[in-house]
């Protein structure tokens, strides 16, 4: 979902063979995937885009993964630590994401990539908009969202890889870094897909596991249930520690709308429906998603639910920070071959879903902005020594940035989910369904979640790093809404205010191509 959480440092390093092997071997196998993804591309489309040749549970399980990310370990144990039980629901009610993306989009972005030749999410809207202003914006987009998302992955990256293998942070991040890039430029998105499969079957055995250790280590349910509640019983309320009661609902609302409708909006998700074989497929892909989503969010309930109910009745020390529950309870109280095959999952899902976005990024740079400009790469084996070329210069740019600047990454990290649920799911989910959407609609919807995500969430971190704290003060008073309601679900919002407004204000004489608008009726 989110960027994976920053204060990593303190996760401690595995003493176990277990975990070495474990990480060696999924270090291993991803270079072996990118080989063999290297082998099977032939064109820009095998690349980008698999050949149109992945089949329903590749299809479904790449996409819970590449959503999952890294956040089922990290960021999840952590909202539930913190919250208790009022964060679950967002965990069990997320996978309603997989199932209004598949209706919305599965089916026309498929036949989309038959009838036109797209390979990127920008393709895609600009031949729904006839607009290379809005396929220009759609790819800058992708290329901030992406640096934002990768910046932050790799720095989670080289504490992973510390805590697996032993590593300087520094050597961490390098080597973590280069390996990602060889797969990625080997291998494209045919390797990342398989890597994401390869991820997602290891998140599923994981969490199964991890929840039965978690409930022996709480002493089951009831006994967890209890400590909690005598600690504080807005711990297992739904929604009491988020804050005050009216609040709370609010802002839990808010949660579930940027996670449910905002999948739809995702670009590496909904472009993997580029992908599949034929329409068959897609058929099964939504609930086996949502499934599988919610097996593997078992890890983050009982970890973070475990863990603080031994706190509070003084049965195990309290973490360093909230944000590596999930790691520190894996490392030490579950067995070697369970921690092992955990952090190595932990790795794939940081290094998979970084493909992912280094895929659509380097798309952008290669194929989508230089088309909104005008200036096309015409061949395809040059395009695709380019989208190479850009998936180098994208890792180098957010490894410097991590390298040089922690602050910048915690900036870029506000930059997430809610950025790219804001940007595309009016103009991809709402576009690809009504016939009444027009290009300056796109490009106002673009433009208002972009400006929104900036002003609230960059504009007062950037602020108060630069020592501006008065700047940054004034900005977060003028959010109209309480605190912890997300920035992400208001920039979404508004968009589509924003969408559906200018479109009915500029229809007139705005045609859709007859073969865009034989799909929109389907």
């Amino acid at each position: 979902m989110s960027p994976l959480s920053l204060p990593l440092q303190a996760i401690p390093i595995a003493d176990s063979p277990f975990v070495l092997l474990f990480g060696g071997l999924y270090m291993l196998l991803v270079l072996g995937i990118g080989v063999w993804g290297y082998m099977q591309t032939e064109s820009t489309s095998d690349f980008l885009i698999t050949g149109k040749s992945i089949g329903t549970w590749v299809l479904a399980l790449t996409a819970f993964s590449v959503v999952q990310s890294g956040f089922g370990f990290v960021g999840g144990p952590e909202l539930v630590y913190s919250f208790g039980t009022t964060a679950l629901w967002i965990f069990f009610t997320a996978p309603l994401g997989f199932v209004v993306t598949w209706v919305l989009l599965a089916k026309r972005m498929r036949i989309l990539a038959d009838i036109r030749n797209v390979m990127t999410l920008a393709d895609g809207m600009y031949v729904r908009y006839e607009s290379d202003a809005v396929r220009g914006l759609t790819g800058v987009a992708v290329v901030v969202g992406v640096v934002a998302y990768l910046a932050t992955n790799l720095a989670a990256l080289q504490y992973v890889m510390r805590a697996i293998f032993g590593l300087p942070v520094f050597w961490g991040l390098i080597i973590g870094a280069t390996i990602l890039l060889l797969y990625c430029m080997l291998g494209g998105m045919i390797a990342g897909v398989w890597t994401d499969f390869v991820q997602a079957i290891t998140m599923i055995v994981g969490s199964i596991l991890v929840f039965a250790f978690a409930l022996g280590f709480g002493g089951g349910m009831e006994n967890i249930s209890r400590n909690l509640a005598t600690a504080d019983p807005a711990l297992i309320s739904p929604f009491g520690a988020l804050g005050e009661p009216v609040a709370a609902v609010f802002v839990g609302l808010g949660w579930w709308i940027l996670f449910s409708l905002g999948a739809a909006g995702q670009p590496h998700l909904i472009t993997k429906f580029y992908m599949s074989k034929n329409l068959k497929i897609l058929r099964w892909g939504a609930p086996i998603a949502a499934v599988t989503y919610a097996i593997s969010s078992l890890l983050a309930f009982s970890t973070g639910l475990s863990m603080r109910a031994m706190v509070e009745a003084g049965q195990t020390a309290a973490p360093r920070t909230a944000s590596i529950v999930g790691p520190v309870f894996v490392l030490e109280h579950t067995p070697g071959v369970v921690a092992g095959l955990i952090l190595a999952a932990l790795l794939a899902a940081i290094m998979s879903t970084s493909d992912s976005f280094l895929n659509i990024g380097a798309a952008a740079v290669s194929r989508d902005i230089p088309r909104a400009l005008g200036r096309p790469i015409e061949d395809d084996k040059t395009e695709l020594r380019v989208t190479q070329g850009a998936l180098a210069g994208l890792t180098v740019m957010s490894t410097l940035i991590v390298f040089y600047s922690e602050t910048l990454v915690g900036i870029l990290g506000t930059i997430g989910w809610g950025f790219f649920a804001a940007a595309f799911v009016a103009i991809a989910a709402l576009g690809l369904n009504w016939k009444g959407a027009t290009a300056e609609g796109a490009i106002a919807a673009i433009v208002g979640g972009l400006a929104i995500n900036l002003f609230y969430s960059a504009v007062p971190r950037i602020a108060d790093a630069a020592g501006f704290t008065g700047i940054a003060e004034t900005v977060t008073g003028l959010y109209p809404f309480t605190s912890g309601f997300p920035v992400g679900t208001v920039a979404l919002l508004v968009t589509i205010v924003l969408f559906v407004g200018v479109s009915l204000a500029t229809q007139e004489g705005s045609t859709v191509p007859k073969d865009i608008a034989i799909l929109l009726e389907r």
